[in-house]
């Protein structure tokens, strides 16, 4: 790969892949705004211009794809295109098609104009979503099958059709993620896995690719205690009732490393005190439990 081809990748996907999505949309999509990754904040001060395909922080600096790799790896330009070759060699379709949707309360697109075709087994899912999974995010293909399906759906406007993993949530939606973009189909809301041992101790999760990645680096299929995921920072007062609710006497917090997780932390614990347990030193010095696996454990 060149500079020029480099120069011409999306970089709106590119972020996907990395990690990072925009939490507002202007212009009917062709702006993007990010939280920008070079430093903490609750407003975002990085903007995307889709079409120009350039990226602007308003704290830092801005420039092509290839900039923003080498300001995130600290790298030289050919380092940047190695790593930006490496991380496209997916042969996802690209997500298009979206600019007429907005970010919802919670920061993400929610797909309204979208159908769901066909829910697979994961065992059957395409190759490229295989590799996303299991390699890209480590996690192991026992647990994917175990919890994941394969959706394939439309978009009605346009008629293209995509493919994504799907995590089902307790409004019998599914959450859904591909190396592009993350939302959700058919509604959104929490997940709860129930576990095969206790029912007075409960995890919590802000995504599911973190309760994935526990249940990866565990070895083990099905959790032994009970499992409740976000899918959603906005649901911090539903998954407070619904642990009041089922009384549950010990709680686990699995939450990010962040600014967010640092603020849900400190209120599960203001509500539920010395039960409420902070269990985020396993993966201290990662932003999330998922970061952590795909750095220390090969498959």
């Amino acid at each position: 790969m060149n500079t020029d081809q480099a120069k011409k990748l999306p970089l709106a996907q590119i972020l996907a892949r990395m990690g990072y999505q925009p939490v507002r949309s202007f212009k009917q999509g062709e702006e993007l705004a990010y939280l920008s990754p070079f430093r903490s904040e609750k407003e975002p001060s990085l903007f995307v211009n889709t079409r120009k395909n350039l990226w602007n922080d308003f704290g830092d600096q801005g420039g092509t794809v290839i900039d923003f790799v080498m300001r995130h790896q600290g790298g030289t330009v050919s380092e940047a295109l190695a790593f930006l070759e490496k991380i496209w060699k997916s042969d996802f379709k690209a997500i298009s098609g979206i600019k007429n949707t907005e970010p919802d309360d919670r920061g993400e697109i929610e797909l309204k104009s979208f159908q769901i075709d066909e829910i697979k087994p994961f065992s059957a899912s395409q190759p490229s979503l295989n590799h996303f999974i299991t390699q890209d995010r480590k996690i192991s293909t026992a647990v994917a099958e175990a919890f994941l399906k394969e959706i394939l759906f439309t978009n009605l406007k346009s008629g293209k059709k995509y493919f994504a993993a799907g995590f089902q949530n307790m409004a019998g939606g599914y959450e859904i993620r591909n190396p592009f973009f993350k939302s959700s189909l058919r509604g959104k809301n929490m997940s709860f896995v129930k576990g095969s041992n206790s029912n007075s101790e409960i995890a919590i999760f802000e995504g599911f690719m973190d309760f994935l990645s526990r249940l990866t680096i565990d070895g083990i299929a099905i959790p032994e205690r009970d499992s409740l995921i976000l899918n959603s920072a906005s649901y911090e007062k539903q998954a407070i009732d619904f642990i009041e609710k089922n009384g549950y006497k010990t709680i686990f917090g699995f939450l990010d490393n962040d600014p967010k997780g640092e603020e849900l932390t400190q209120n599960f614990t203001k509500v539920f005190g010395e039960n409420f347990n902070d269990v985020r030193f396993i993966f201290e010095g990662f932003k999330d439990l998922n970061t952590f696996l795909q750095r220390n454990f090969e498959k």
